[in-house]
């Protein structure tokens, strides 16, 4: 489901339509122009050109329709809501009752469009059903309502994708990934089975490949919002800032809601840039006040720029609602110190101090805190923090295993930040793991980083070897040295296959 549009940009599309009759467009071309584009998916030039044509002809039906269909695809189900409104007095498509649901399920109303639907028994229908049920909190009637669609048309790729995110939602992901991947067989031009086959991807780990689902679905459909924010989620999370600076750069769609301005001010962030990004989240407060993701940046920000009472205003009723938080209580802590309050910050991280998997950072800020405010626990808490419990070690050690086992790059990823972070960093095995993990979600300058400081640990692994050269091969301007190290590698280790496949490669070029 895309996003609800308010009612300024919906008013845009007709308004415009109705005002610009002077403008000197030829109607037609303007008409046959918009049905190219939206045909090409390229929704934000069909609305202006739609806009052009119904300017000289606000009352033509084939035109009314087409933009109350290009509004869906746009996620506008004001403007949408508002072009079928007037269609009903003109002629109603087929599907009419259908795309008035949609409209509504855009708006968050449940209950108008279940109305809509009234006894539509088509697999269409029933999703939109199971949609409006899912928008009301019924999961288990939505579930009913996407198996009803299926048993009428078990390749209905729209309700596979659908189903694939309640399953998600309900964290199934092996499912999910199954009905995901039929969905695409079915139908591998459908948005929707694109933006869900990354959010699955994304849940396992295979953020390489959630980036590719992201980037076909923006290529696919410009402008797309969702598309954008997926891949530049991801993008921002490895550290990619030259990426994302010109995925942001390029992105022609348009947000409402102030998601593009998150994404920005994100971007600035990554770049140690907090004025800027004060002043971005400040700009733009009106529209994202109810992000907490939002208000969380906004208040690292404050702190960083030397305002922390005003961080800890945002921080506070936030950690009230979400008391389990690890990231709130780091961020308030943060805040309470840099504003000579290290008891309070003490208070704050408190719970850290009971947990055996608390994190080494975490650790060292309480530390840290405590020892400001004269604890009479700060040698305690400076020795968890030196010292991590071996459980959490045991713990970031069996969670990495488990994830390249399964392939999962991303949680491999994390854990073994966790592992360097508890130790001195210099096991050959867990930077090479890390080396590779870092490979396989396109981190290349980041992977190459980690191979050469495992080389430097161990220098005549075989795995380690075949890792470097490898990285080095795929990055090219040094295959000298590449080859080097693979045929050292394969003379080491003439058993591995893996090993032996790279050494072929790079022989062939």
């Amino acid at each position: 489901m895309n996003r609800i549009s308010p009612p300024s940009l919906a008013l845009s599309a007709l308004a415009l339509a109705l005002l610009t009759g002077g403008c000197g467009a030829d109607p037609k071309a303007s008409a046959a122009k918009a049905r190219a584009e939206f045909a090409a998916h390229e929704y934000l030039a069909a609305q202006a050109d739609l806009a052009a044509a119904l300017a000289a002809t606000p009352n033509d039906p084939a035109l009314l329709e087409l933009h109350a269909r290009n509004a869906l695809a746009m996620g506008d189900g004001i403007a949408a809501g508002a072009s079928l409104e007037r269609l009903a007095s003109l002629r109603r498509p087929a599907d009419f009752n259908r795309l008035s649901a949609e409209a509504a399920l855009l708006r968050g109303q449940a209950q108008d469009a279940l109305a809509a639907l009234g006894d539509d028994k088509s697999a269409p229908g029933l999703r939109l059903r199971g949609l409006a049920l899912l928008l009301g909190g019924d999961n288990a009637g939505a579930l009913g309502a996407f198996e009803a669609g299926l048993a009428v048309d078990p390749s209905n790729a729209p309700i596979l994708a659908s189903l694939a995110r309640l399953k998600l939602m309900d964290g199934d992901t092996a499912e999910a990934r199954r009905l995901a991947d039929r969905a695409l067989a079915a139908d591998g031009d459908l948005l929707d089975a694109m933006l869900v086959d990354g959010q699955i991807a994304t849940a396992e780990g295979r953020l390489g490949n959630a980036l590719a689902a992201y980037a076909k679905a923006g290529k696919r459909y410009p402008g797309n919002l969702a598309a954008l924010t997926g891949q530049a989620g991801l993008l921002g999370d490895l550290g990619r800032t030259d990426e994302l600076g010109t995925l942001l750069a390029g992105f022609q769609g348009t947000s409402s809601d102030g998601t593009i301005a998150y994404l920005k001010a994100r971007l600035a962030s990554a770049k140690g840039d907090w004025g800027a990004v004060r002043d971005i989240l400040q700009a733009n407060e009106d529209k994202l006040k109810d992000r907490d993701d939002a208000n969380v940046l906004y208040a690292q920000a404050l702190t960083q720029i030397g305002q922390p009472e005003q961080a800890r205003a945002r921080l506070a009723p936030l950690l009230s609602r979400h008391p389990e938080s690890v990231l709130l209580r780091r961020e308030l802590a943060k805040a309470q110190i840099a504003g000579n309050d290290p008891a309070g910050a003490v208070k704050t991280l408190l719970p850290f101090a009971s947990s055996k998997t608390a994190s080494v950072e975490d650790l060292r800020l309480l530390a840290k805190a405590a020892e400001a405010a004269g604890d009479p626990n700060a040698a305690f808490f400076a020795a968890r923090a030196r010292y991590p419990t071996p459980q959490s070690l045991g713990q970031a050690l069996g969670a990495a295993d488990a994830a390249m086992k399964a392939s999962n790059w991303g949680n491999a990823i994390r854990a073994y930040e966790q592992i360097l972070a508890l130790t001195d960093g210099r096991s050959a095995l867990v930077l090479n793991n890390m080396a590779w993990a870092q490979s396989q979600v396109g981190n290349k300058d980041k992977a190459l980083a980690f191979a050469q400081r495992a080389i430097a640990v161990a220098p005549e692994d075989p795995s380690v070897m075949d890792t470097l050269g490898w990285l080095l091969h795929e990055a090219g301007g040094n295959n000298g040295r590449a080859l080097d190290l693979l045929r050292r590698a394969a003379q080491k280790a003439p058993q591995d296959a893996a090993i032996r496949a790279h050494l072929a490669s790079a022989q062939r070029g």
